[in-house]
């Protein structure tokens, strides 16, 4: 009768591969979240500036990505915008245009600024003037809640590819 008489050798080294994933896992969410937070960023300021017509570098001052050790925020600043940052101002007999927008009885001046500023009188006094500001605030927290679902697809997407990526170099 004949018997089989081989040595089999166990490889330990994927054994040791499965130790390192909780630190693998990590790396990959920070990772993965630093992306979904850059995606988010991108595609708000794109899609803010496209329904508000404004130039994304005047939006761009309002979006800030903060890492700090294992998380990441995004800030989104929806303060009223001045409105000279729509495009170029316009004086006209009765107020100002800007881009598609027109106010009333408003006035160009750069009041110690390089760029013309949109101002309007608020009292009799000369001193009594405010620059006219545009309210971003319902259109801005309507687009960032439209992708609020898809946050979550996006963070679990980056992270798929980030984890590969991670387990292929180890």
């Amino acid at each position: 009768m004949a018997g089989l008489n081989t040595q089999m050798t166990i490889d330990t080294e994927f054994v040791q591969k499965l130790a390192q994933f909780p630190k693998l896992i990590s790396q990959a969410a920070r990772k993965a979240l630093s992306k979904t937070n850059t995606w988010l960023r991108s595609t708000t300021m794109v899609e803010l500036g496209y329904e508000l017509k404004i130039d994304s570098k005047a939006m761009k001052s309002r979006f800030r990505v903060y890492k700090s050790g294992h998380m990441t925020r995004l800030w989104i600043g929806i303060n009223d915008i001045a409105v000279h940052r729509l495009g170029k101002p316009v004086q006209k007999a009765n107020g100002v245009e800007v881009g598609e927008h027109f106010f009333e009885k408003a006035f160009i001046s750069p009041m110690n600024s390089d760029e013309l500023l949109v101002w309007r009188r608020t009292g009799k006094q000369r001193s009594q003037i405010e620059m006219v500001k545009l309210d971003i605030t319902d259109e801005a927290e309507e687009i960032i809640g439209s992708y609020a679902p898809e946050i979550n697809r996006k963070f679990r997407e980056y992270f798929h590819v980030e984890f590969q990526r991670l387990l292929a170099k180890s």
